[in-house]
């Protein structure tokens, strides 16, 4: 069964870039003008992925449900959300590399055709894409480029020199945790978790990992994570400078956004690919 969380949409989707983001159990999906930056249209669906037996089946239900799915665009952008990937240094990377390494991590045998790279400074992220889904978005649109979520989120964080800091993105059931120390990437990586002191002993582990000062360091939150919960209530209890994102609220405008929390769309929609 599929459960549409968000649908938001500008009346004119004219000469948008579409994005499709696709993670273990959700979809979302977003347009944004291409000359003014701005995001028209968000979607975002849920489902239980033990529930159907192919992608095509499920993004046949999908669709039911959905305006901008069943829209063409020019540029379609695939946006990859499992947590299967790995971050390394430019000079050491090779996609041979990073099929062993991804078969070594997840335990899933990981072929080099189904690996795809983006690079950022000397960091290359590398995810090996979802094959059925891929062949599905291919029939269905003309994709422009590939790219794993954690080059996304990675480009919208931008450290300055010498800044530690760490970036907490909610999903329902899990957390992008990324951790910086002294502007230098230490750390990006999917948690799942079901209650707040997970989240907690996550937090609690990287930073004496990595020997940020847990009382000091800059910790920010996005996603699907409200101020009224006890999630965000035993977070902001033992961490000593958390708090929420500030999103660019320029950007969102459906008027529909401005109806929810902005942080909740900020990891999805604030960064260009």
């Amino acid at each position: 069964m599929v459960n549409k969380n968000f649908g938001i949409y500008s009346d004119d989707l004219s000469g948008c870039d579409f994005m499709i983001e696709t993670g273990s159990d959700y979809i979302a999906c977003w347009c944004k003008d291409k000359a003014a930056g701005t995001v028209k249209a968000f979607e975002q669906f849920g489902f239980d992925v033990n529930a159907y037996t192919s992608f095509e089946k499920l993004f046949t239900d999908v669709q039911l449900h959905s305006r901008l799915l069943t829209t063409h665009f020019n540029n379609v952008y695939c946006i990859w959300g499992h947590e299967t990937s790995i971050c390394a240094p430019n000079e050491l990377y090779s996609r041979g590399m990073a099929a062993s390494a991804m078969e070594l991590m997840f335990g899933a045998a990981i072929e080099q055709r189904s690996v795809i790279e983006n690079t950022l400074g000397d960091c290359v992220i590398s995810t090996a894409i979802n094959e059925d889904a891929w062949d599905v978005y291919s029939r269905h649109y003309r994709i422009t480029a590939n790219m794993h979520k954690y080059y996304s989120l990675l480009k919208i964080q931008k450290p300055t020199d010498e800044e530690d800091k760490l970036h907490l993105v909610f999903y329902n059931n899990d957390v992008i945790i990324s951790a910086y120390k002294k502007g230098a990437l230490q750390l990006i990586q999917r948690f799942i978790y079901k209650t707040a002191e997970d989240v907690l002993y996550h937090i609690l582990n990287i930073c004496k990992t990595y020997r940020l000062p847990v009382a000091e360091v800059n910790i920010r939150c996005s996603g699907m994570i409200d101020n009224s919960s006890p999630l965000y209530s035993t977070l902001l209890s033992y961490l000593g400078d958390f708090s929420f994102e500030i999103p660019d609220k320029s950007l969102f405008a459906a008027e529909g956004f401005h109806e929810y929390p902005l942080h909740y769309f900020l990891s999805f929609c604030q960064h260009d690919v």
